[in-house]
């Protein structure tokens, strides 16, 4: 379905301060062609078995797979349409969602369950300039705790050449007492563009965990936003973002502390090659009467090459008197005196590099509480960064 793009929906300027450092004009066609197949592509059966999980939900562009999709008891795909409960109202990428996304895909985990990871995988099969829009709503029951792992592939994988975009968004309601974890990771070619919208409303004494991993694609925009509404909620918001060539990775994180007696913290980490750009948002919002709140941010940043770039802004609005709160960012390069010390300990000076970048990245992906998925995650690190990050580190940093 072809229909044009306008200002409203989805075709976000630079004048929006939200998108200052992200020029998305260029990345998204003119005319807007929606995908609409439910695809299983050849080899995405070996991508399956690669997962670390057995428990898959399976959506080609947007369109839930029945075939392939096992769930572990207390996670029931709920049958009827519902409107989308995202909370991202202003956003233009979230209203082109609304108005032009045909489906939402309904996950309710049962009240007190305790699922095993689960991993839902957006197979994005799409021609040259087509979007997929896939949206899902997941409701987490009181008393119930789960991981998710949620993956966007295109369907020839990192090897994709397709100009392409998605526009996802993917919402959470945590009841109270709800333990609930969550990680999104873009397996993308390096000519598709990623938009991502992550909400999640927070009751009390509700945890929700979640960590965003950017190492692929071309143009990527993960937006965040939590709501802290019960007291005594707690929400880690942490993220991982590594760029070579011409990357582009940019995170836009908002939190709402809505409640007294309520906690977050983030930690961002952006590793920079060649001519990458990395962008940080970070803003964290006090409402008034949300007394005794306890929220830090900080976000750091390693930059391997001198045409390598970050831009970073975390941002604090308090309006209650009773509250603790920090934030931070650091733009660098690798330590010298860290690597110095290692070389004292007879570790050669590349390898030493090579040993701080890794720990850097490392540290991030640590923070996940299902060590299953950290190693997932640490092998496409290795994959998609590591291999090529700190190639001639010496001659890349000098003017």
């Amino acid at each position: 379905m072809s229909e044009l793009y306008t200002n409203q929906l989805g075709r976000a300027t630079k004048k929006n301060e939200n998108y200052k450092y992200t020029n998305l004009q260029k990345a998204f066609p003119e005319v807007f062609d929606r995908a609409v197949s439910t695809p299983t592509g050849e080899g995405f059966k070996s991508f399956l078995d690669s997962l670390p999980s057995q428990n898959v939900i399976i959506l080609g562009n947007g369109t839930l797979n029945k075939d392939l999709t096992h769930l572990p008891e207390g996670l029931e795909i709920m049958g009827k349409e519902s409107t989308f409960e995202g909370t991202q109202k202003e956003d233009p990428f979230y209203l082109l969602s609304q108005e032009l996304g045909e489906k939402v895909v309904n996950l309710t985990l049962k009240k007190n369950s305790q699922i095993p990871l689960t991993v839902i995988v957006h197979d994005l099969d799409l021609a040259e300039n087509q979007t997929s829009l896939p949206r899902l709503n997941i409701q987490c029951e009181s008393g119930s705790q789960g991981y998710f792992l949620e993956v966007y592939r295109t369907s020839d994988g990192f090897d994709s050449q397709v100009r392409a975009q998605s526009i996802s968004a993917t919402h959470f309601e945590v009841g109270a007492n709800a333990h609930i974890g969550h990680t999104n990771l873009i397996l993308a070619g390096m000519n598709h563009t990623h938009v991502g919208s992550l909400t999640a409303n927070l009751e009390r004494d509700a945890n929700f965990n979640s960590l965003t991993f950017t190492a692929t694609g071309g143009t990527n925009r993960n937006n965040i936003e939590i709501n802290v509404l019960g007291e005594g909620a707690h929400a880690t918001i942490n993220g991982l973002y590594t760029g070579r060539e011409s990357q582009h990775h940019d995170n836009f994180t908002l939190i709402h502390h809505k409640a007294a007696h309520t906690t977050s913290e983030q930690l961002f980490k952006g590793i920079m090659d060649e001519n990458s750009h990395g962008v940080f948002t970070g803003k964290i919002v006090i409402h008034r009467d949300a007394q005794q709140v306890d929220s830090s941010q900080l976000n750091k940043n390693i930059l391997l090459s001198k045409k390598a770039h970050v831009d970073t802004r975390p941002q604090i609005e308090v309006y209650a008197d009773d509250v603790k709160c920090g934030h931070g960012a650091t733009v660098g390069q690798i330590n010298q005196e860290e690597v110095f010390y290692l070389e004292s300990r007879g570790i050669e000076k590349s390898k030493a590099q090579k040993i701080l970048c890794h720990a850097f990245g490392q540290d991030v992906l640590d923070t996940c509480p299902n060590k299953d998925v950290t190693n997932f995650l640490s092998n496409i690190l290795f994959e998609q960064f590591e291999k090529f990050a700190l190639e001639n580190l010496e001659e890349k940093l000098v003017d």
